[in-house]
Formats: C-alpha cells, sequence, structure tokens
C-alpha cells in the first residue's frame, strides 16, 4: 500500500537537518519500499506491505532517532485520506480563492474538545475544524499568522503539523500513483 509520512520539524531555521537522500536510504533499509521525498520539509512518500500505520510511525521515528538522536513528530497519512482533504477544502469554492494562502494542518488525533479561537485570530484569517484536519486561509499570509503549529498544539492538545495547499495536492498525486 502506498502511504505518505509528514515529518514535523526537520530542516527548519537549521534544526534537525536530515539530507533528503540520506533519509531516503535510511528509510528503504527499514523495509520500506519505493521511498521518495517531495521538497526538503519531511514529505515521504512510500510503499509498504504493513498495514498497521502506528507500526510504521514507529519504525521511521525510531529509525531516525536511531540515526540523527533527535525524535522527529511524524504522522502517516492513506491515499483515502489525502484525497478526503483535497476534495474536501471548504474554501476552494471561495470566489478569491487564492492558492499561496491555503494551508492544512494535520491533526495526529481528533480533538477531545474543540475550544473557541478567541483573540488570537489576526486579521482575516479563517480556518475550520474538521475532525484531525484544520483547513486555514490565511490572508496575511503564513509568516503573520497566530494558527501555527504551537498555537494549534496548546489549545487542541494533539500534535499537529502543516502544509501549503500546492504541497498538500502534490501529496496527494504522489500517493495515488
Amino acid at each position: 500500500m502506498n502511504y505518505i509520512a509528514l515529518l514535523r520539524g526537520i530542516n527548519v531555521s537549521g534544526q534537525k537537518l536530515i539530507r533528503m537522500k540520506d533519509l531516503v536510504q535510511l528509510l528503504e533499509r527499514t523495509g520500506l519500499k519505493q521511498v521518495r521525498n517531495y521538497i526538503q520539509s519531511g514529505n515521504i512518500a512510500f510503499r509498504s506491505e504493513e498495514q498497521h500505520i502506528p507500526g510504521l510511525m514507529d519504525t521511521i521515528r525510531e529509525a531516525i532517532r536511531k540515526e540523527y538522536g533527535f525524535d522527529v513528530p511524524t504522522q502517516i497519512l492513506t491515499p483515502e485520506k489525502l484525497k478526503q482533504v483535497v476534495e474536501q477544502n471548504p474554501f476552494l469554492s471561495r470566489p478569491d480563492f487564492v492558492e499561496n494562502k491555503m494551508y492544512v494542518t494535520f491533526l495526529d488525533a481528533i480533538p477531545a474538545v474543540v475550544p473557541e479561537v478567541g483573540s488570537k485570530v489576526q486579521g482575516n484569517d479563517e480556518y475550520v475544524i474538521d475532525g484531525d484536519v484544520i483547513y486555514s486561509y490565511l490572508v496575511e499570509g503564513a509568516g503573520k499568522t497566530k494558527l501555527t503549529n504551537t498555537y494549534w498544539e496548546t489549545l487542541l492538545k494533539v500534535s499537529a503539523t502543516s502544509r501549503n495547499w500546492r504541497t498538500t495536492v502534490k501529496l496527494c498525486e504522489m500517493v495515488a500513483e
């Protein structure tokens, strides 16, 4: 089965540096097949006969921990999940939709409680929480929003990693191949 692994926080601001070529080789040594990366920010497509997603996450995290000495929060998505995320984007129907203002935050679980965001929302930024996915339309851009991974993790008490819309769509295409 095809999967996408989303690795949080690697190669960002000089932290947790991992060369993608080295990561691909490392993951191949764990038994994953057809391992490919997309850009340098921790997007890995792979194939595995293993269907136990928590086991796959553990395999990837442990391999990175042993090789690099640090932990990398990891989420694994199926082709069906990515297709659903792309197709159900509530902002696509906006007449003023601009691709580079669209972000998707993937949560590692459905939050038990979803409190109001309140005064942390900045400007005209909009968001929709749909189970374990947050769609954010960031009018002011990602660099100015308060709707960051850390914000969502603190508020919702779950782990989060975000991708821009272009990357999300590309990952959906990669995993469908």
